[in-house]
């Protein structure tokens, strides 16, 4: 058996699992996730067929899979004749060096970003810090926890765990704000302290919701308009993308924007949506505009047959906002930059089996997150994909393996279930014990098995 560490990622999802025990932790987390379920309840009248858009949406993304070598390379063609730039990046060390080298080309101490999950894949924060860049949220949530030194809990709404009093002691601690603030104030403090120290910030980083093949252009949204701020702002506008992020053509966002803002928010469209089609020609807008097309082992998950499916994902983190595991256990406790049920998908496909084949037991297969897919992922199939490859594989968890073996010989003789009880018990505290926590105790076996009260009862 693999002797584990603190450090594990089975170690750190099983002490992350406590937070299932934290009445506060589940009343915020719900909260904040009804909030999104409420919103969403509202958007969808909007639609007469939500369910056929949706079907619309499926077939547009897994075209756009099919061919995505073509779409890459005529991305690339039509970017760089708009002006613009494109790197390809194999994986997350390739995609930081090639910032930190733009970032010395133009001899700046600072960068403006977005709230963007493959920024957080890559872990650029921690990369640019330990070479003295300073990083700037402009995001109100990322900018909060960014001076509370704490990662995002979820993929939109990243302080989804944190309450008003939590926000306003973190604030309180870092600058001169009120301790009793409201969250207006709060928020018109976030925003002035954006302003100043994203001022002359020559470089601004962000993701990407979707590439356009046809024309070369990146699409971004948000709610809060610090992301077209800052590109407008700076001299040079790096984006990182996944490759499965290119879509066909333009008119397409006629169905997957809307798709988007109803299945993030519950609007029918994002307070802002804009398309970078390379280097400012006239006014305000960078000098230079830079795409990172980032595989990071993307491709080792598309040459799965049923699991790549996954990657027409659109990222409006619907199914984490309804995933009752996640409402339970929390974002921490996946110790992936992917959470979710996404990230059960993902990550042990893109990370390894070996470290992460755990994650496979974190889904109740509700079918929640299949049902509010607006692309329609059969993510609970999938799960049970991950779950047979890791059997295959032999990667799944030893004690685990070593408990249902046990098991098995047990109940394959009556003798051996009727055995004594002792031995039973030392069984379970030895295999199921460390699995199943210490915020509840181990099933208590009865004094006397079935078949021996059975057998007392007609006599």
């Amino acid at each position: 058996m693999k002797t584990m560490t603190m450090s594990d990622p089975i170690t750190l999802f099983q002490q992350g699992c406590e937070k299932a025990f934290d009445e506060e932790h589940w009343q915020k987390i719900n909260y904040s996730t009804g909030c999104f379920e409420s919103s969403f309840a509202k958007g969808k009248v909007n639609y007469r067929n939500l369910d056929l858009e949706k079907q619309r949406a499926y077939t547009l993304r897994n075209k756009s899979l099919l061919g995505l070598e073509k779409l890459l390379v005529d991305f690339e063609t039509h970017f760089v004749e708009n002006g613009g730039k494109v790197l390809w990046a194999r994986n997350a060390d390739d995609a930081l060096t090639m910032i930190f080298d733009l970032i010395r080309k133009e001899k700046a101490n600072a960068i403006t970003r977005s709230n963007s999950m493959v920024l957080d894949e890559i872990e650029l924060n921690g990369f640019l810090e330990r070479k003295n860049i300073r990083v700037v949220e402009t995001e109100i949530g990322r900018f909060i926890l960014h001076e509370g030194k704490q990662k995002p809990y979820h993929p939109l709404a990243p302080s989804i765990h944190l309450s008003k009093e939590e926000n306003n002691a973190i604030l309180t601690g870092s600058f001169k704000l009120k301790p009793d603030s409201t969250v207006k104030q709060m928020v018109n403090f976030v925003r002035h302290e954006v302003a100043v120290e994203s001022k002359d910030v020559p470089i601004c980083i962000t993701g990407a919701n979707f590439l356009l093949s046809d024309v070369g252009g990146v699409v971004l949204t948000e709610n809060e308009g610090n992301i077209l701020k800052s590109t407008s702002s700076a001299r040079v506008h790096i984006v990182v993308a996944g490759i499965a992020k290119v879509i066909p053509t333009l008119d397409d966002l006629a169905v997957l924007l809307p798709l988007l803002s109803l299945h993030s928010h519950g609007q029918s469209m994002a307070a802002c949506s804009s398309i970078t089609f390379g280097p400012a020609t006239t006014g305000q807008g960078p000098e230079q505009v830079y795409v990172i097309l980032l595989d990071n082992n993307r491709s080792e998950l598309l040459s799965h047959e049923k699991q790549r499916k996954v990657m027409s994902c659109i990222h409006c983190g619907a199914c984490v906002s309804v995933c009752p595991v996640y409402k339970n256990i929390g974002g921490y406790s996946y110790g992936s930059k992917h959470i979710g049920p996404m990230g059960v998908v993902m990550t042990p496909l893109m990370a390894g089996m070996e470290e992460y084949s755990h994650l496979n037991a974190a889904c109740a297969l509700c079918g929640k997150c299949v049902d509010i897919c607006p692309v329609k992922i059969p993510l609970d199939d999938l799960i049970i994909e991950n779950r047979h490859l890791a059997t295959t594989e032999k990667q799944g968890n030893a004690r685990f393996d070593a408990l249902m073996k046990t098991m098995v010989w047990h109940c394959k003789s009556r003798k051996k279930m009727d055995g004594p009880i002792f031995f039973k018990k030392l069984e379970m505290k030895r295999l199921l014990g460390p699995l199943w926590g210490n915020s509840r105790p181990l099933p208590e076996f009865a004094s006397k098995s079935f078949s021996h009260q059975w057998r007392e009862r007609n006599l």
